[in-house]
């Protein structure tokens, strides 16, 4: 990959990130510093724009107060325009003087400031000057026409153009003059590649009248949804600038010097504050009076990427945090509800996969790596306030269904979803709204659908042989604990010695059993360390090795799998034998003293 960074002078540093080699590249080598702008042939500024053609990537364009264009990685230049500046000299004397010349070669005025290819017809080009110009070319160049709006405040600073996603004639500017004591906003829209322009803020429809706008951007998903950049904050308008309002959600007051938009996420550039992204603005596309009479609505959730989300950063680390990783759903509730609103995950074939409630928190498995990602032992209670509400599905299935106090070396989460077509589905009280969304492949994987299909198809039997192995965990539990109740409630019986005697022998055979299936002597994960895993915690490791990456199962996987499924069914085997004859024996002498029996939890309906 090849990308170029610009600095003072002309000067264009191309590096190689294959080879790591850099190199410099000037549009015009002759040195600024020292020298008054008058002096320079061509004008740079620190921030001349350097732009690859859309069209052609052999292409690079770069700006003093003329276009500069190259096709040979800057072996050779061509100016492909007239000075499109004031070219005011009364402005290019030295910097500082008459008491200091400080000229370093930043103190350049009459430049091109922004300038933008288009990327919907080849050789439409847009170019805006620190002094009050815009013009336009439509034959790369040959030919420019001036299209400065008439309201164009004096010597307006084009700070930055944005040309719409929606047509080709399409364009906003963003203009300051901060520099000259003018804090006013000022926006401008064209339609029809410049021969008229709307101004799009006055100080009174939403941006104050001394919050000056560095940037604006469309939504290219919603015509007329517009995102605006100030010194002190985000902004948007819903109707293409007649009205603003604040963005601002816990984004520092800070100036805000570039936005962009990427796969439905707003990225944010500020001065001092770092980067910002706000996750998910698919909601934006959607807002309408309909909404907001709705007593419920559900936004459609965007496409959703299937990937597997690192840890969190170090505490005190300087990097950014992670976006939630799974499918984002929003939806709005008129107001709070006084009953259970319930949100469904069905796959494409119409079954339920997950459930979550606002009144019963979701069951979680116990995990040991809790203590690193503490949501992920958190219980999930949907989001029930009045308004907005926001609900990230993780594309997991339930965890495991492991017995309480149980203690496991792995995490019993469910399989994660494969790509494909999805609903979500939110209920409350005989009120139900769905929406579909897609799943999409990790675009960073080679592995075919059909290879996650067998991944998955492998997880969920070991994810369903571990919550029967815990099923049968909990049954011999609950069959041992009323065994040792009807010997405490017989104790003074003519029976109790016989009874004590055949519930020991029971006892025995059951904890052997449950011994089989986990190892009750661990109070902690790490004791693992100490006491062998048993069948449970061999499913576990089975499950971790399967669901650490994107892979369909090994063969060794597979030949361990059929052997756990074994002893799992020779468990579950000797539990019914163990039911079907000692606890039927030990049952019998009971109902000679009290008609109670042992109850099978298995068994009843």
């Amino acid at each position: 990959m090849i990308t170029y960074g610009g600095c003072y002078g002309g000067s264009i540093e191309r590096h190689d990130h294959t080879t790591g080699h850099s190199k410099e590249i000037m549009a015009w080598p002759q040195m600024a510093v020292g020298r008054q702008a008058s002096d320079l042939r061509f004008r740079f500024q620190w921030n001349a724009p350097i732009r690859i053609s859309p069209h052609d990537p052999t292409v690079l364009y770069h700006c003093s107060n003329v276009v500069h264009r190259t096709r040979d990685e800057g072996h050779s230049w061509q100016v492909i325009s007239p000075d499109l500046s004031r070219n005011d000299r009364s402005r290019q004397g030295y910097a500082g003087e008459p008491i200091t010349r400080d000229n370093t070669g930043v103190e350049v005025y009459g430049t091109i400031f922004a300038f933008e290819p288009s990327p919907h017809r080849a050789g439409l080009l847009w170019a805006g000057t620190d002094d009050g110009r815009l013009h336009i070319s439509d034959d790369e160049g040959a030919h420019w026409r001036e299209i400065t709006p008439k309201a164009m405040p004096e010597a307006g600073q084009v700070n930055m153009i944005e040309l719409s996603a929606h047509g080709a004639g399409r364009a906003l500017m963003a203009v300051t003059r901060y520099r000259s004591d003018d804090f006013a906003p000022y926006i401008f829209l064209t339609d029809d590649f410049g021969n008229s322009w709307k101004p799009l803020t006055n100080g009174r429809n939403g941006i104050p009248e001394d919050y000056f706008v560095r940037v604006v951007r469309e939504d290219p998903d919603r015509k007329g949804l517009l995102y605006a950049g100030t010194e002190f904050g985000l902004f948007v308008s819903f109707d293409e600038g007649r009205r603003w309002q604040p963005l601002q959600l816990n984004l520092p007051a800070t100036p805000i010097t570039d936005l962009a938009l990427s796969r439905r996420d707003l990225v944010v550039a500020t001065q001092g504050r770092g980067f910002w992204i706000l996750d998910d603005v698919t909601p934006l596309h959607e807002i309408s009076p309909e909404l907001a009479a709705a007593p419920i609505f559900l936004f459609g959730p965007r496409e959703t990427f299937r990937w597997r989300a690192g840890g969190e950063p170090a505490r005190g680390a300087a990097v950014g945090k992670n976006p939630p990783a799974g499918a984002i759903i929003h939806y709005v509730l008129a107001q709070e509800p006084d009953a259970e609103l319930m949100l469904e995950m069905l796959d494409d074939g119409g079954h339920v996969l997950r459930r979550f409630s606002s009144v019963t928190p979701e069951r979680r498995a116990p995990d040991p790596w809790a203590r690193y990602v503490p949501e992920r032992a958190e219980p999930k209670l949907l989001p029930a306030k009045a308004g907005m509400n926001r609900f990230v599905w993780d594309l997991r299935l339930p965890d495991a269904e492991i017995a309480s106090e149980a203690v496991l070396w792995g995490s019993a989460r469910g399989p994660l979803a494969v790509p494909g077509a999805y609903e979500a589905r939110l209920t409350l009280g005989q009120t139900r709204v769905s929406r579909r969304f897609t799943v999409v492949a990790d675009p960073r994987l080679s592995i075919s659908a059909e290879q996650l299909d067998e991944q998955y198809r492998f997880t969920r039997r070991v994810w369903k042989l571990l919550s029967e192995s815990h099923r049968g965990l909990k049954r011999v539990r609950d069959l041992g604990r009323q065994i040792d109740e009807l010997v405490q409630r017989l104790d003074k019986s003519s029976q109790a010695a016989a009874l004590a005697t055949a519930a020991e022998a029971v006892r025995q055979r059951l904890d052997e059993i449950a011994g089989r299936l986990h190892q009750g002597s661990s109070e902690a994960a790490q004791d693992v360390l100490n006491f062998p895993p048993r069948l449970d915690n061999q499913l576990v490791a089975l499950l971790g090795a399967i669901d650490s990456a994107d892979a369909p199962p090994t063969s060794g996987m597979i030949e361990r799998l059929a052997e756990l499924e074994a002893e799992l069914e020779h468990a579950v085997r000797d539990i019914d034998h163990v039911v079907a004859n000692e606890i039927a024996a030990f049952d019998a002498l009971v109902r000679k003293v009290a008609p109670g029996a042992v109850i099978d939890p298995a068994r009843v309906d």
